[in-house]
């Protein structure tokens, strides 16, 4: 039986003893706005004996927690200041940990830094944003065996749902990334990584500004290293490079192309949904783009500023080949090396928030973001044939961008004000298509990247 508010296209079963752990919300609640729940203080004094302590409140089976806000059945973080639009429940945790082994295939290793010596490895790490502390426990597990197992780790993010880690040296930070300055204290950290938090920090709050506060906390020598992925989608074009042996992404470099516009009529209506609702809280749809652009603006502060930049397809391209029993697998480039593979990148034009009415019937960014197109007889791309570990990857990647879009879908229903009917037929056809009708063959990819510099004396 379908739980009451939940569309059709996410019903699951309960089982009944997941209904009896519910505590009935009284029906004035639901008059607030954007369906916030708020938590009951108690159940009333003629529920409970005057001494007895307070029973226990529940949504959705869980129990509420005075840090978070609940709307339909999914758990937002309580800060109402922050943009960040993603929940803060297992689902989102769970994809967010999908997302952490896509970085790691891609790059080959958990961090782009090189820290090629036991000695080189930084004794004092930083994870702004962990989460649900993936990113630490593995980098923790990867020093350890390279010989430090004393190196020290703290987590910072605005609400704790990591948990716990024996056998790490770790401890948790809560602070709104938004409240400069950060608690800690200057030159307190050696390495510092900051990965996809560009949901988190608007361009409206001088963004220059939290890049300062990151390298007044970072030691003299110390290495910042920011990864992050974009949130519209591109088609890649047949490229001359061929992909990474391993992983199967594209390394971007000066000659990458990219369609004009996105083939799929979905992505098309996605990169338009996304693209209004960021474009409102001033919230960047592209910002592979301009990291690189920030961190070199630093070039007083920090040195020897390198990257790589990858466009993994969310399906194998129709302009791929496609292997035999009598052809190997080909693609030269192993990303296992930390050093990095491009020297330089191509920058596309930056993305100008989306100001047209949400019922706009054309991307507002597809022409702005277009690097070029490319005809497909040019390039020889139906030599590249990718391994069987990389389509499964690009399966990854494709469960992964739908569940964002899953996940995303209160916001951006508000936001384009799309009835919830209209979005569960949207949705339903949009996974017919990507997973079962091969609608992502046309180059459709995500775009990861990787930043690092060292800070200056």
């Amino acid at each position: 039986m379908m739980e009451p508010g939940l569309s059709p296209a996410f019903a699951y079963p309960k089982p009944a003893a997941h209904r009896e752990r519910l505590v009935p919300i009284l029906t004035n609640n639901l008059l607030l706005p954007d369906g916030v729940l708020p938590i009951p203080s108690s159940a009333g004094p003629h529920h409970q004996h005057p001494r007895s302590k307070p029973e226990p409140q529940y949504f959705m089976g869980r129990p509420v927690h005075p840090a978070y806000h609940y709307k339909r059945t999914r758990r937002y973080a309580g800060d109402d200041s922050i943009p960040y639009p993603l929940p803060c429940d297992q689902q989102e945790v769970n994809r967010q940990n999908l997302v952490h082994h896509i970085f790691h295939e891609v790059f080959g290793t958990h961090h782009a830094a090189e820290f090629p010596q036991p000695d080189d490895i930084p004794a004092n790490v930083l994870d702004i944003g962990c989460g649900s502390g993936l990113w630490i426990a593995s980098m923790a597990d990867e020093f350890a065996a390279r010989g430090r197992p004393d190196v020290r780790f703290t987590g910072l993010d605005i609400v704790r749902n990591h948990p716990d880690m024996p056998g790490v040296n770790f401890r948790f930070v809560k602070h709104n990334i938004l409240n400069l300055p950060l608690p800690f204290a200057a030159g307190e950290f050696d390495y510092i990584m900051v990965r996809e938090m560009t949901l988190c920090y608007p361009q409206d709050r001088n963004p220059e500004a939290l890049l300062e506060e990151y390298l007044r906390i970072l030691k003299v020598g110390g290495t910042l290293e920011v990864q992050c992925s974009d949130h519209t989608i591109r088609c890649l074009a047949p490229p001359s490079i061929p992909p990474s042996s391993r992983s199967g992404a594209y390394p971007l470099t000066a000659s990458t192309r990219f369609n004009a516009t996105p083939v799929n009529p979905y992505i098309q209506e996605y990169n338009r949904y996304i693209s209004y609702f960021l474009g409102t809280l001033q919230l960047d749809t592209a910002p592979c783009t301009n990291v690189q652009s920030a961190l070199l603006m630093e070039a007083k502060s920090m040195g020897n500023v390198r990257h790589r930049r990858y466009a993994l397809p969310l399906d194998n391209p129709t302009w791929e080949g496609r292997p035999s029993a009598s052809q190997p697998v080909t693609g030269m480039l192993e990303n296992r090396s930390l050093t990095s593979l491009i020297s330089t990148t191509e920058p596309r034009k930056s993305t100008e928030s989306s100001k047209s009415a949400p019922q706009s019937t054309t991307a507002p960014d597809a022409e702005a973001r277009s690097v070029g197109s490319e005809s497909s007889t040019s390039i020889k791309g139906a030599g590249i044939i990718v391994s069987d570990d990389a389509q499964a990857l690009r399966v990854l990647a494709r469960q992964t961008f739908t569940s964002m879009i899953r996940n995303l879908e209160p916001v951006l229903r508000q936001a384009n004000r799309i009835p919830q009917e209209d979005w569960d037929w949207w949705f339903r056809d949009l996974m017919l298509n990507f997973h079962q009708n091969k609608g992502l063959t046309s180059g459709e990819c995500l775009e990861i990247g990787a930043w690092w510099g060292v800070k200056k004396g």
